[in-house]
C-alpha cells in the first residue's frame, strides 16, 4: 500500500488563495473580453435565438422528404365470390410524390430560412456585445468620477481647514461642530454677536470723547470686516462640500445601477462584482474609416434580409411546381381463397395489380395566390435590406462624427485639466501664505473638476463610438 501523505491545512488555504488571486488578476487584466465571452455563453436572449436557429435547421429534412406512403387494408366479412376463387381481403399501398423539383425547392427554401435565423442570431449577438461594452464603459466612467469626486472632496476639506484657520486668526474663535469643525450657523451667530459688541464698545468710547474713541471704533470696524470676509470664504467652501457630497451619493447609486445592468446581460446575480481596472484601454479600429465604410454590407441584419429574399425566391419556384399534378405509384394485393367447385387454373391464386394515380390541380386561384404572396415577401425582404443598409450608413457617419469629436475633446480637456491643476496649486499656495482671493480658488477648483469629468467622458465616448463602428461593420 502507498503511504498516506498528509498535506498541511495552511498549505491548502494558501494554494486556494493563490488560485483565487490569479483568477481575479486575470479577470481584471482583460475583464471586458471575459465579460463578452460570458455574455455570449449565458445571455438568455442569445440562447433563445440560437435555439430558434437549431429549430429552423430541423425543418430542412422535413421539407425534403416525400409524403408518408398510404396503406389501406380491406377485409371481407363474407368472402367475395370470384371466378378464380373467393376474395378474402384487399391490401393497397400507395406512395405520392410531388412534381419533379418541388422537394428540392422546398429544401432550398428551408435552408435559406435557417440561414436567415442564423444571421438573426448573429445580429442579436452583435447588439449584445455593443450593450455589454457600453455598460462596461459606463461603469468605468462612474468609478472614475467617484474617484475624482473623492479627491476633490478631500481638497475642499483641506481648503475648509485653511479658511477656518484664517478665520480664527482674524480674532474669533468659533465653537466646534459635531466633527470638530465649526458649523456655518454657529460661526455666523458668533460673528454677529462679536460685531454688535464691537459696535457698543465704539459707542461707549465715543461718549467718553477724544482720539482714543475714534481709534477703538476704527479697529472694531476693521476686525468686523475681516471676520465677515473670512466667514464668507468658509461658507462658500462648505456649500461646495455639500454639493460634492450630494453628487458622490448620486454617483454611488448610478454605479450600482450600472452593475445591475451589466450583470443582467451576463445572466448573473445583480450584486455580482464588476471589474473595470484603473485605466481605460483604448479601443482601436481594424482599418481606416474610408475602407471600413465598405464593410457595412457584412452586417448580420442585411445578411438576414438577403437570406429571406433568397428563401422566397426558392418558395416561388416551389409554389409554381405545386401547381403541377402529384403522381402516385402503388400496388394492390388481392388475397384469394380456393373454391372447391372451381375449374379455373387461377383458382386460389393471389393477384397483384400495379397502380398509377395523379392529382388534378384544377383550382388555380390558391396556387396563384401562393406565388404572388412569395413574390411580395421577396420584394419586401429586398427593400428591408436596402433600408437597413441606408440606416446603418447614417449610423456609421454619426459614429465617425462622435469618434472624431471625442478625440478632439480628449486632447483639449487633457491640456485644460493640466493648466487648471497648475493654476489651482499656485492659488492655494498663495492663499495659505498671503491670503489670496478665496473665491478664485473655489472657481478654479470647480473648473478643474469639470475638466477632469469631461476628460473621462471623452475617453468613454471615444471607445463607445469605436464599439458602435465595430457593431455596424460586424467586427467582433
Amino acid at each position: 500500500m502507498k503511504p498516506f501523505i498528509k498535506v498541511p491545512f495552511k498549505a491548502i488555504l494558501f494554494l486556494a488563495f493563490i488560485v483565487t488571486w490569479a483568477t481575479a488578476v486575470a479577470q481584471q487584466a482583460d475583464s471586458l473580453a471575459n465579460y463578452l465571452k460570458e455574455a455570449a455563453t449565458n445571455n438568455p436572449g442569445l440562447k433563445a435565438k440560437y435555439s430558434q436557429y437549431l429549430a429552423a435547421m430541423e425543418k430542412i429534412p422535413q421539407a425534403g422528404s416525400l409524403p408518408d406512403p398510404e396503406m389501406q387494408f380491406s377485409f371481407f366479412i363474407t368472402p367475395m365470390e370470384l371466378v378464380a376463387g373467393n376474395q378474402l381481403a384487399d391490401i393497397r399501398l400507395m406512395q405520392m410524390s410531388p412534381w419533379f423539383g418541388t422537394l428540392k425547392a422546398a429544401k432550398d427554401e428551408a435552408s435559406k430560412m435557417a440561414l436567415a435565423r442564423y444571421q438573426e442570431m448573429l445580429s442579436v449577438k452583435n447588439e449584445l456585445y455593443l450593450e455589454v461594452k457600453t455598460s462596461w464603459y459606463q461603469v468605468f466612467r462612474t468609478n472614475k468620477e467617484i474617484e475624482i469626486t473623492e479627491k476633490n472632496l478631500a481638497l475642499l476639506k483641506s481648503l475648509e481647514r485653511m479658511a477656518l484657520i484664517r478665520f480664527k486668526a482674524a480674532g474669533v474663535s468659533p465653537p466646534a461642530g459635531p466633527n470638530g469643525m465649526a458649523s456655518g450657523n454657529e460661526i455666523a451667530q458668533k460673528t454677529t454677536s462679536s460685531g454688535m459688541s464691537g459696535g457698543s464698545m465704539g459707542k461707549t468710547n465715543a461718549t467718553s470723547g477724544g482720539n482714543s474713541a475714534g481709534m477703538t471704533e476704527s479697529s472694531a470696524s476693521s476686525m468686523g470686516s475681516n471676520n465677515q470676509g473670512g466667514l464668507v470664504n468658509l461658507l462658500r467652501v462648505q456649500i461646495e462640500i455639500g454639493t460634492l457630497e450630494n453628487r458622490l451619493a448620486l454617483l454611488h447609486d448610478q454605479l450600482k445601477t450600472g452593475k445591475v445592468r451589466l450583470n443582467s446581460y451576463l445572466n448573473r446575480k445583480p450584486d455580482s462584482e464588476v471589474f473595470v481596472g484603473d485605466s481605460l484601454p483604448e479601443a482601436h479600429l481594424p482599418g481606416s474609416l474610408s475602407v471600413l465604410s465598405d464593410s457595412i454590407a457584412n452586417n448580420p441584419m442585411i445578411k438576414m434580409y438577403e437570406a429571406d429574399k433568397a428563401a422566397n425566391e426558392s418558395r416561388i419556384t416551389m409554389t409554381r411546381k405545386m401547381g403541377y399534378p402529384m403522381v402516385g405509384l402503388g400496388l394492390n394485393y388481392y388475397l384469394i381463397q380456393k373454391r372447391p367447385d372451381a375449374t379455373s387454373m387461377m383458382d386460389g391464386k393471389d393477384m397483384i395489380m400495379p397502380m398509377v394515380t395523379a392529382t388534378l390541380p384544377i383550382y388555380r386561384k390558391k396556387y396563384t395566390a401562393l406565388r404572388r404572396e412569395s413574390e411580395f415577401l421577396r420584394d419586401a425582404a429586398g427593400e428591408s435590406a436596402a433600408n437597413v443598409k441606408n440606416e446603418l450608413t447614417v449610423k456609421y457617419q454619426e459614429s465617425v462624427e462622435q469618434l472624431k469629436d471625442a478625440e478632439r475633446r480628449a486632447e483639449l480637456f487633457k491640456r485644460q485639466a493640466s493648466l487648471a491643476d497648475k493654476t489651482l496649486t499656485l492659488l492655494t499656495s498663495s492663499f495659505s501664505s498671503a491670503g489670496a482671493d478665496f473665491e478664485e480658488i473655489l472657481r478654479m477648483q470647480q473648473q478643474l473638476l469639470d475638466y477632469q469629468f469631461k476628460l473621462i467622458d471623452a475617453g468613454v465616448d471615444r471607445n463607445t463610438a469605436v464599439a458602435k463602428l465595430l457593431s455596424i461593420i460586424y467586427y467582433n
